[in-house]
């Protein structure tokens, strides 16, 4: 997540250091910066290099400092606060809990959500005080389909940000707030095994088909010389199931030192040393693309023997 600090320029802190403030605003009207809020401002060539949840977090550091002590950074905007992924687009609005007030506020910059917090519910991150990691992924999950859901609960649970039972009790917490039925769903359907966005996605949509649900992460083989782990398992069809994610071609950490075209050669390798294991049959792989339309992803398992 990009540090935001030297990233926001603040109106207020130009004129303390006696600059001419009215430059950065100047700047914004010829389209050399963006303003994100009141007297906050980003260069626009930084604007352009950031992600879509870094811009939803430099925005909740614009906003929340002008909206009093009570505001406490919550929902989806807490979750790109502490580095979540999110199944479509951030959220237009900054959303924060506002302990203070008696009902929702909503301007088309903030939502102040009127709702019961504890001081044990709040962490500070990056120096913001933000919403519990578990509260703030149940109070999202609520609002998304199950596709949604699972992208952040299993990302949560991956990374340690939470456990089960964590979850378990933010939904208890507060029993009959709209939402909390799909959000049971999503729990208990909600696996740490899930190692990126694109497996969690994967996995919804097999539900949503009706599939026999796989294996996670299994070890090929079980005991001997390591030849991989694959994402998706199903023993009794003796099918394998890779989520073939861009990332391990163009982010050249992942690659380790190996070009695209290796990393292709090495995937041909492995899938081959996969397929001459016993009890396997085939490797269905699919992308990104396949698992956000579905249809393409299970129509492939189908016609690979998966029911």
């Amino acid at each position: 997540m990009r540090d935001m600090s030297g990233l926001l320029i603040r109106r207020p802190r130009l004129v303390d250091d006696g600059e001419d403030s009215s430059s950065i605003e100047r700047d914004a009207r010829r389209g050399l910066a963006v303003r994100l809020a009141a007297g906050v401002y980003v260069r626009a060539d930084d604007w352009r290099s950031l992600d879509a949840a870094s811009k939803h977090t430099a925005r909740v550091h614009a906003v929340l400092p002008r909206l009093g002590p009570h505001a406490v950074v919550s929902h989806e905007s807490a979750l790109a606060v502490r580095g979540f992924p999110l199944l479509g687009e951030w959220p237009r609005r900054v959303h924060v809990v506002a302990r203070q007030r008696a009902r929702d506020k909503v301007t088309g910059s903030v939502h102040q959500h009127a709702a019961p917090l504890g001081d044990g519910e709040i962490d500070t991150v990056d120096g913001l005080p933000v919403v519990g990691a578990a509260r703030a992924a149940i109070d999202s999950v609520r609002r998304h389909d199950l596709r949604g859901a699972t992208v952040v609960l299993d990302h949560g649970l991956h990374v340690g940000a939470y456990d089960r039972a964590a979850l378990e009790a933010a939904l208890a917490a507060r029993p009959g707030v709209p939402g909390c039925r799909r959000a049971a769903v999503a729990v208990a359907f909600a696996d740490e095994r899930s190692e990126s966005p694109g497996e969690s996605l994967s996995r919804a949509g097999m539900r949503a088909a009706g599939l026999a649900g796989p294996e996670l992460q299994a070890r090929f083989p079980v005991t001997g010389p390591l030849v991989g782990f694959v994402d998706f398992w199903w023993p009794q069809f003796g099918v394998i199931g890779e989520f073939d994610g861009e990332v391990k071609y163009r982010d050249e950490r992942m690659r380790a030192g190996r070009s695209p075209e290796q990393v292709v050669i090495d995937e041909k390798r492995r899938e081959d040393d996969l397929r001459a294991l016993p009890g396997v049959r085939t490797v269905v792989r699919w992308t990104w693309g396949d698992a956000l339309r579905a249809e393409p992803m299970v129509r492939s398992l189908a016609r690979a023997g998966v029911r």
